[in-house]
Order: C-alpha cells, then structure tokens, then sequence
C-alpha cells in the first residue's frame, strides 16, 4: 500500500537536492515550534535556520544542567530551670522574658552540643507548631499543663 500523503523532499521534481520541498519546509516548521512558546514560534525556513543556528546549534554535543535542593535542619535545646513558687501559671511568660539571663545562655550552650536533625523538628517536638518560623522558643511548667512560646 502506497502512502500518497509522504513528505516530498523536492529531489523528485526534478529541483536541486539542497532545496526542501514546501511540505517538508511546513513539517519542519511545525516541529520545531511544537512544545514551544508562541513567542519563540519560526513563520518561515529563513527564521528556522537562523534559530537553530543560534539556539540549538550552541547544543550539540552535552549540555549541563543545574540541580538545586534545600535541605531543612532542625536542632533541639531544652534547659530546666526553677521558678519562684508564688508565681502564678498566667505570669510564666512574663518572668521568663524578663529573665532571660537564668535560661538564654544554656539554652545556647545546649544548641552548642546538640546535633542537626534533619527535617523542621515541627512533628518531632510536641507543642512546635510554627513551620515557617526560623526559630521557635516555647516553655512547659512541670508537674502542670501549662505552657506557651516565647
């Protein structure tokens, strides 16, 4: 069975061998643009020449490529320190803010010592529930079912 819809390559009519015919002119057109943005779209062999000269041409042989990955880490520091007994639960917060320098600098030391895990710590530590945070502090009063962040 004889295909009548093949491409004519311009040789058959008798034109010269470096000439391409219309239809192959139109199917090397259409494949070139094809998955490419309608920008970047070539009308006509003059431009299909000049784009494969400037953009693919630059091509052969191999290419590179660029992988990129982030990788979240996460460490964990915990300090126990006491509070005055008087103090009311709903005033914890006050008096650690206010009391940095009996915790901050061994919650640093902690830091210092502890080791990167990996993933944002959220599902790992109960409480911890600031995701895009870069830095989530919280407090839990022992012995009660009190706390908060920092």
């Amino acid at each position: 069975m004889e295909n009548e819809n093949v491409i004519q390559w311009g040789w058959e009519k008798g034109n010269p061998s470096n000439m391409r015919s219309k239809e192959h002119q139109a199917f090397l057109i259409q494949e070139y643009n094809k998955n490419r943005p309608e920008k970047d779209h070539v009308k006509d062999m003059a431009e299909l020449n000049r784009a494969l000269l400037t953009n693919e041409v630059k091509h052969l042989g191999m290419r590179s490529v660029t992988i990129t990955e982030r990788r979240v880490y996460h460490k964990v520091g915990k300090v126990t320190i006491e509070l005055p007994k008087d103090l009311p639960l709903d005033r914890t917060m006050e008096w650690l803010e206010n009391n940095t320098q009996k915790w901050g600098q061994e919650l640093d030391n902690q830091f210092n010592t502890s080791e990167l895990e990996f993933g944002t710590g959220v599902d790992d530590v109960p409480y911890m529930n600031e995701p895009q945070a870069d830095r989530e502090t919280r407090y839990d009063v022992n012995g009660e079912r009190y706390g908060g962040h920092l």
